[in-house]
């Protein structure tokens, strides 16, 4: 079944008809495609602050961050908790040392602001129920490397923190200073 199409009439300046035409031409697609699909990007980005679009670029732009497929990140995992060293553990926790400190240098110390500023490297989604700091994991293979990377991102950072393992979160108490 086709989608069925809505008329609406909209007022533009010469400038945006213009722009609407190049883009039109240069892609080879309606006028009327070009304003549905710049309706669908505004509605995808329009809690994206401006923030949030600096800090992904300047993590791409700087190449020390690569954008990686969830299935391809689970088959590395995968073969990971089957077949890595102990060596392997230990280097992902000297990375997550190294990171505090860039982190520690944000102003970041609380275990809550750590663990939101770590959100947006997508590696978990954070949620709290008052008492404990969840983190909810892609898949349930992600537990280890993310709970080795963020027992020594903060210990480092100087925040004690109990972990409990569910079956694809990670809930984290803070524990009396």
């Amino acid at each position: 079944m086709v989608d069925r199409l809505k008329r609406l009439s909209v007022a533009i300046d010469e400038d945006t008809n213009r722009v609407l035409e190049e883009l039109a031409k240069s892609e080879n697609r309606t006028v009327s495609e070009i304003i549905r699909n710049a309706i669908g990007q505004y509605y995808i980005l329009k809690d994206v602050s401006p923030e949030g679009i600096k800090f992904y670029s300047e993590l791409m732009y700087g190449r020390e961050y690569i954008v990686l497929d969830i299935e391809l990140w689970i088959a590395i995992l995968d073969e990971l908790n089957e077949k890595a060293s102990e060596d392997f553990w230990t280097v992902v926790s000297e990375i997550a040392e190294a990171h505090s400190w860039q982190i520690g240098n944000k102003g970041l110390n609380s275990l809550y602001e750590v663990m939101k500023y770590l959100e947006r490297y997508n590696l978990f989604r954070v949620k709290t129920d008052g008492k404990n700091i969840i983190l909810i994991l892609s898949s349930r293979n992600e537990q280890r490397f993310i709970k080795t990377y963020v027992q020594s991102l903060l210990r480092n950072l100087g925040i004690k923190v109990r972990i409990a393992e569910g079956l694809r979160k990670l809930y984290l108490t803070e524990e009396e200073k």
